[in-house]
């Protein structure tokens, strides 16, 4: 039997996870192995070592495995910061499943409406994967629901405004390559 985990074994074994992609694999086996085997006396719930297993196997390039991972921490019923649907939105847009990603964050935004936090996570997770437009629409949601509170509507007019920043152009792609030579 293992001793149980303490938020500082989380925090100690994802920060000493190689930038790899098998360091990545290892952190997330052994995270996914605490989250199947829970003992007593864990301060961390399964459903958040699920998700931190799940984040572990996107960052290894395993897509299937990390959504596998995350609708198990959903599974749990074990509430994951600021909602652990999020999760499985990231998850899913990891895998390609936008369309079921877009359904899953609606669900989440009309069940937690006022809440900054979700609306800020939604947003970056579909700006972090070059779907500005929806992640626009998050925020744009969010400044309306949260129209009473100055501080959260700020917090969604910043991450709104650094998700529209200036891209990386690659002028290779622009310039036609050079044509052969005619006889």
């Amino acid at each position: 039997m293992r001793a149980p985990v303490t938020c500082d074994d989380l925090e100690r074994v994802e920060l000493s996870a190689a930038n790899d992609v098998r360091g990545q694999r290892a952190v997330a086996d052994l995270l996914h192995s605490w989250a199947r085997r829970a003992v007593p006396g864990d301060s961390v719930s399964r459903g958040r070592l699920f998700v931190a297993a799940s984040e572990h196997a996107a960052f290894a390039g395993d897509a299937r495995r990390a959504l596998r991972l995350a609708r198990e921490a959903l599974a749990t019923g074990d509430h994951v910061a600021p909602d652990t649907r999020c999760y499985v939105v990231s998850a899913l847009l990891v895998c390609g499943h936008l369309r079921e990603a877009v359904a899953l964050a609606d669900e989440v935004l009309d069940s937690r409406r006022g809440d900054v936090e979700v609306h800020l996570q939604l947003g970056e997770e579909f700006s972090w994967h070059g779907l500005a437009e929806e992640a626009s629409r998050i925020y744009t949601l969010g400044m309306f629901r949260c129209a009473g509170d100055e501080d959260a509507v700020e917090q969604l007019l910043g991450a709104w405004r650094r998700g529209r920043g200036p891209r990386t152009v690659d002028l290779r792609e622009r310039v036609p390559a050079p044509s052969a030579p005619r006889d």
